[in-house]
């Protein structure tokens, strides 16, 4: 068990606990019987060692983003990512607590643009030890004219064997993810306000690597983002 996994276990267990506290006797529990390194035909996915797959994510004409993406510092976004004082950076962006990742923007032209970031889109880790990273819930960026933007982006861990990522680490944009449950979960989140921290959190992560697993969504699951608040 990785250390992000040894982190999250206690708080995985209680929320879980609270979730399923109306289940039957004889309901079986989510994962009881899985054999953690149990393969996956989604590519990218858990113990998946192929890139992963989907639709290609195209950004808007006069839009640049600066690869290979490196990580930021969770305790210092702003430094991490911002590299001059005149230029423009953002407070962190997204949800989730294992993916930390610098998005820079440059816009090439004289006016303003937004960026649109789909839920689904895949950050690819260039290390088949770190994980790749998601988005579950869509954001947009507004990247001011003849400007960079500097944006500390988080997500969604999607390989629960492999370590999490570090300022150095180095990923790459990939596609947008079209697995039919994992649509349905983007869907159920999209009006609500989703958690920063803590064990809400926690409990979403580990629905993500339910999905990567191809475990459809439970009821317990389904209630516990029905409580999330709206936005």
């Amino acid at each position: 068990m990785n250390w992000h996994k040894a982190r999250l276990a206690g708080l995985v267990a209680g929320v879980l606990l609270a979730a399923c506290s109306g289940c039957g006797e004889d309901e079986e529990e989510p994962g009881e019987d899985e054999d953690p390194t149990e393969q996956t035909d989604r590519p990218g996915f858990a113990n998946s060692d192929k890139a992963p797959e989907g639709l290609p994510f195209t950004l808007p004409a006069g839009i640049e983003l600066e690869e290979p993406i490196t990580g930021f510092n969770p305790f210092d976004p702003d430094g991490s990512c911002k590299r001059e004082e005149d230029e423009t950076a953002v407070a962190p962006q997204g949800s989730g607590d294992l993916i930390r990742l610098c998005l820079k923007f440059r816009n090439t032209t004289r006016q303003r643009i937004d960026v649109d970031l789909p839920p689904g889109l895949v950050f690819i880790s260039s290390s088949d030890k770190v994980q790749h990273g998601m988005l579950v819930q869509g954001l947009t960026l507004e990247v001011p004219s003849e400007q960079y933007l500097f944006a500390p982006i988080k997500g969604y861990c999607l390989n629960d064997t492999r370590s999490g990522n570090g300022i150095t680490d180095l990923f790459s944009k990939g596609p947008v993810t079209q697995y039919t449950d994992f649509k349905e979960l983007f869907a159920l989140l999209a009006s609500k306000k989703l958690p920063v921290t803590g064990g809400a959190v926690t409990q979403l992560q580990n629905i993500v690597w339910n999905l990567t697993h191809d475990k459809a969504l439970t009821q317990a699951e389904r209630d516990f983002i029905a409580a999330l608040p709206n936005k």
